[in-house]
């Protein structure tokens, strides 16, 4: 990871948390892959619920609870969690939403859609943003194994997870889609 200032530049925050649509999210909100809190922050922020934030890395994880400490918040649950390796342990059905960000680019995506599935309430949103295929970033992994829309409709054959319709270039360089939770 580049340090954070360099991180967040590579989002517009404000233009994601708005597409995210907070206000119609009906349930805690969990992030996989939490990285320095760069939208943890912001989205415990334009919660109503808790926001539960997972990290396999203990040195992200310190971040997130800095920045959220600084950030005043106390609506923010963080864990240092493997999830692939032992899923999130919260109760099924029980998120509102579920935001999986740069983190769909390796053979474990499908894992972490079928623990987002699991985990979200019927009608609960899975938030995807990931690098665009399209075009040169400043970051990212290879632009081979960067997943599309087609890829990730394909890893969601089986789960209760629909494409809403919801998908949109999150400029700079950024693209992301919404599932639905419908069992």
């Amino acid at each position: 990871m580049p340090e954070e200032q360099s991180w967040n530049s590579f989002f517009n925050i404000p233009e994601i948390v708005q597409w995210l649509d907070l206000k119609n999210v009906n349930g805690p909100v969990v992030e996989i892959g939490c990285g320095y809190g760069t939208f943890t922050i912001p989205v415990a922020k334009g919660s109503r619920y808790p926001v539960h934030a997972f990290d396999i890395e203990f040195h992200m994880i310190e971040a997130t609870r800095k920045n959220v400490r600084n950030a005043g918040l106390s609506n923010v649950d963080i864990s240092v969690r493997d999830v692939i390796e032992k899923g999130t342990g919260l109760e099924s059905s029980s998120a509102g939403m579920v935001l999986l960000f740069n983190i769909l680019h390796f053979d474990g995506q499908r894992k972490l859609l079928a623990e987002a599935s699991r985990i979200l309430q019927n009608g609960g949103i899975a938030a995807i943003i990931h690098w665009r295929k399209d075009i040169e970033t400043p970051r990212g992994p290879g632009i081979a194994v960067r997943p599309d829309q087609n890829s990730i409709l394909k890893h969601i054959t089986g789960l209760d997870l629909k494409f809403s319709g919801n998908s949109r270039i999150l400029e700079p360089y950024h693209w992301g889609m919404q599932l639905v939770n419908v069992p």
